[in-house]
């Protein structure tokens, strides 16, 4: 079987899109996968942070099963359905922005980004975007411009717009301190920017692909405060941190501060691609009829999985489960950071935790070796695991927010024994 697979793949799609399993997925129940030869894992990829309340979750497939009994498709803007206008409304109500939003359906966080973008740079009338080093935000050409890793995104990829502009983000186990990136971001503004020309900054409460590290409330309300001299508008992407990840509903609540525009992906959708941007009304109001728009956005079956995904989390404690999970998770690696003098760092708010690989804690110098070392004999014991992090060097724990704690001890029992 898995010869037979690997024909089937290198002969049908490119090179880079090869896949890291051996065999085909054939089925998948809230936090665990079989594979094509029987073989059991326990998912804490989760589809890339996708599966927030995990595979096959039955309140989203009957809200699905439903909405396919009337119809599939319909293009938002010539034919408008119910399930867009009420995921719109659930978003406006649920998001912590406090003055009167809108929202916008698109088809996948890349798409919401380049959206995001290109409103604020229109309602400013301002051309320049701040993003940071480490961030992620897509694979499109702008949100590629965007993201500031460059192995393997951008590499060969160029030019990027010219208009984008990368600063430090805090990173205090490199020592890059709040205070460090601060001077970076005022260095930025005064020497090589005029403040008047920057549109927004786009950053993520929790760098993802960056190696899965947390921005204090400190350092974003030092953003907010500068957005708000200069007139800039303030992007969240919680592509990643949005609907449960980080232990409450949004980032956003970690570090109190309210952005101006939010983009949402991922965990929106509970499997099925669904993405949105979100802002304060007098900005999403301002583009000229038809500037925006999405022929797939907002599809009626993604937007009744998205509702199925609102009405897990009013009616099953999934936030709830998720700080018992944070728990379980931060104590087993936390000791195992004591115990290993090649785990560097143990980090993330709620159970978004990313674990460091270094060669020993005084050199700090990344691993990626052995990182890929342990994530592959997690697999061989039935627990699947993703790196990230500029060196390659961090583990990541995405498992589904829905998984049962006899799961979660499973998944920390499996990463222990890896690690021995």
């Amino acid at each position: 079987m898995v010869n037979l697979m690997n024909n089937a793949i290198t002969e049908n799609v490119p090179s880079a899109w090869y896949s890291t399993l051996e065999n085909f997925i054939v089925k998948g129940k809230n936090a665990e996968i079989w594979d094509s030869d029987g073989n059991r894992f326990l998912d804490f990829v989760g589809g890339y942070a996708v599966l927030n309340t995990g595979h096959l979750h039955p309140v989203i497939i009957e809200k699905v099963k439903n909405q396919l009994e009337d119809f599939s498709h319909s293009c938002f803007a010539f034919a408008p359905h119910e399930n867009a206008v009420k995921v719109c409304q659930e978003l406006n109500l649920r998001y912590p922005i406090s003055q009167e939003t809108r929202s916008f359906l698109v088809n996948s966080g890349a798409e919401a980004v380049e959206n995001a973008v290109k409103i604020a740079r229109y309602y400013t009338g301002r051309q320049e975007i701040i993003s940071f080093k480490g961030g992620f935000h897509g694979r499109t050409y702008l949100a590629m411009g965007l993201t500031g890793k460059d192995k393997p995104y951008k590499e060969g990829f160029g030019p990027f717009p010219s208009f984008i502009h990368h600063t430090e983000y805090p990173y205090e186990y490199r020592n890059i301190s709040d205070n460090v990136a601060i001077e970076q971001l005022n260095k930025l503004l005064s020497k090589n920017l005029n403040p008047q020309d920057v549109a927004a900054v786009v950053i993520e409460i929790q760098l993802g692909e960056g190696g899965y590290i947390p921005a204090s409330p400190n350092f974003i309300q030092y953003l907010r405060e500068i957005c708000d001299k200069h007139g800039i508008l303030l992007i969240f992407d919680e592509v990643q941190t949005g609907f449960g990840r980080t232990g409450k509903m949004f980032g956003a609540e970690h570090v109190d501060v309210e952005p101006d525009m939010v983009t949402l992906a991922k965990g929106i959708g509970g499997g099925f691609p669904l993405a949105a941007v979100v802002g304060q009304k007098a900005i999403m109001d301002s583009i000229h009829d038809a500037g925006i728009g999405s022929t797939f956005g907002a599809s009626p079956v993604s937007c009744a999985a998205a509702l199925g995904v609102f009405e897990a989390f009013d009616n099953e404690n999934i936030l709830s489960n998720t700080l018992m999970q944070e728990k379980v998770m931060k104590s087993n690696l936390n000791i195992a950071m004591e115990k290993h003098n090649f785990i560097g760092d143990v980090r993330g708010y709620g159970p978004m935790i990313g674990v460091e690989i270094v060669e020993n804690k005084k050199s700090k110098n990344p691993d990626k070796l052995k990182t890929n070392d342990i994530i592959n004999k997690c697999k061989d014991n039935g627990l699947l695991l993703v790196s990230c992090g500029k060196e390659g060097n961090v583990i990541r724990f995405m498992g589904p927010l829905t998984t049962p704690l006899n799961h979660v001890e499973e998944a920390m029992e499996i990463f222990n024994k890896s690690l021995n």
